[in-house]
């Protein structure tokens, strides 16, 4: 029997994934990072634009038909394994699987470019972040102290191998 991460499930098929695109960015700077540098989040989704373009990684958004932006995620292979990173949902939209069907996305991504397992970092001080990774299927991997954005805190980095692994009887 094989047990497959819900990380690795498709992602519920109600809520509207897709590609980002650099025409998302000014959503992205209303909806999801108000305080962060409109420069900042443009070179961020142009850089996944070109990875994406070289098969090294994806970027995605939340966006309904009236393409209001409502998070953003993105994976990138490097050599020793992919790392999900820059998951972002609108505050008005969390608690809804938005985080959840962005994390499938970019793990079966992975997957499908060849990565065989990804890393994802959570601020201590998020303990939502890491609840939810954990759910997801990934397992505590290190912890470091690094600044993002308001000094240094501790960051929790999680990981999940990309391949199914066989259900063992106790």
């Amino acid at each position: 029997m094989i047990q497959i991460p819900l990380a690795l499930h498709p992602p519920e098929s109600t809520i509207p994934i897709r590609p980002a695109r650099l025409s998302d960015v000014d959503g992205l700077h209303t909806y999801c990072w108000p305080a962060r540098a409109f420069n900042s989040i443009y070179d961020l989704v142009l850089r996944a634009e070109r990875s994406a373009a070289d098969q090294r990684g994806l970027a995605v958004v939340i966006a309904g038909k009236d393409n209001i932006i409502r998070g953003y995620g993105q994976v990138m292979a490097w050599p020793t394994c992919g790392e999900i990173s820059d998951i972002v949902v609108a505050e008005a939209c969390r608690g809804q699987g938005y985080g959840t069907a962005i994390i499938q996305t970019l793990a079966r991504a992975a997957q499908r470019i060849g990565i065989n397992e990804v890393e994802i970092g959570a601020a201590m001080s998020n303990p939502r972040a890491v609840a939810l990774y954990r759910r997801l299927g990934f397992e505590d991997s290190h912890t470091m102290m690094l600044n993002l954005g308001k000094g240094k805190e501790k960051v929790l980095f999680l990981r999940l191998v990309l391949q199914p692994q066989p259900v063992t009887e106790e």
